[in-house]
């Protein structure tokens, strides 16, 4: 099952499609992709699973993350 998410803070937003196999799309706000393998994406993960611990020791509240549907994603990559 595909998953949609939706990570931001006060400045940026990033879209995040991940496909059943754990392929990863990323998006801006401006709709410009990067495209990573099942691979990549779980090196990206790594890295990712780091910044947000680090954020979470300091309490910095500013990023989120939601599970989001397509339906909200195209929405507002549209929009």
């Amino acid at each position: 099952m595909v998953k949609y998410f939706k990570i931001y803070d006060s400045n940026e937003v990033l879209y995040v499609t991940i496909d059943d196999s754990g392929a990863a799309i990323l998006r801006d706000k401006f709709g410009r992709k990067v495209f990573l393998s099942r691979y990549q994406a779980k090196l990206m993960k790594f890295g990712i699973d780091n910044i947000i611990g680090e954020k979470k020791k300091t309490h910095d509240k500013e990023v989120r993350i939601e599970e989001i549907s397509r339906e909200q994603m195209e929405k507002e990559l549209s929009g």
